[in-house]
């Protein structure tokens, strides 16, 4: 039987993995391109979704005696904005490079929460909407950009 922290490892893993192969082996023209509705590139969404990530590590390492950091309702529109304009300069590798630490920073955060803080349902919901859910929400539009760019470039990428 599998325990929480490998549901939890789990879920995450899957959304993961799939976003790094959707953009692996990618030409770098197409990973700076502004090609989804909100004006985004593949290298913005990356960057939003290491953000969030990285907060979310923040929340959990900050919540291992209480819920009170895990309440706080930011205003999602404005710092999904504030987080465009910071690393909108970024240079690929440096979004690249980020995405991964942060993801790598919020696993050890999870991983470091005492048992029965994991077993918490706001600690379970944070962790599932800043991560799996998260990734939900962004993988259609990933995945239809990805068929594009592999279409248009008349060759199947390997990844």
């Amino acid at each position: 039987m599998e325990t929480l922290l490998e549901t939890i490892f789990n879920h995450i893993d899957r959304g993961y993995k799939e976003i790094l192969r959707l953009y692996r082996g990618v030409p770098p023209a197409a990973l700076l391109s502004p090609t989804f509705p909100n004006g985004w590139s593949v290298k913005d969404l990356l960057a939003h979704l290491a953000a969030w990530e990285w907060r979310c590590a923040g929340l959990l390492a900050e919540a291992h005696k209480s819920d009170t950091p895990l309440k706080a309702m930011p205003d999602v529109d404005a710092l999904n904005q504030e987080i465009y304009l910071e690393r909108q300069e970024w240079d690929w590798e440096d979004v690249d490079h980020d995405f991964r630490e942060a993801h790598e920073a919020l696993l050890e955060s999870i991983l470091t929460l005492p048992a029965e803080r994991l077993e918490d349902g706001i600690i379970q919901r944070t962790i599932a909407e800043e991560t799996w859910q998260h990734y939900e929400e962004h993988l259609p539009q990933l995945r239809q950009w990805h068929t594009q760019v592999t279409t248009s470039h008349g060759e199947r990428m390997t990844t």
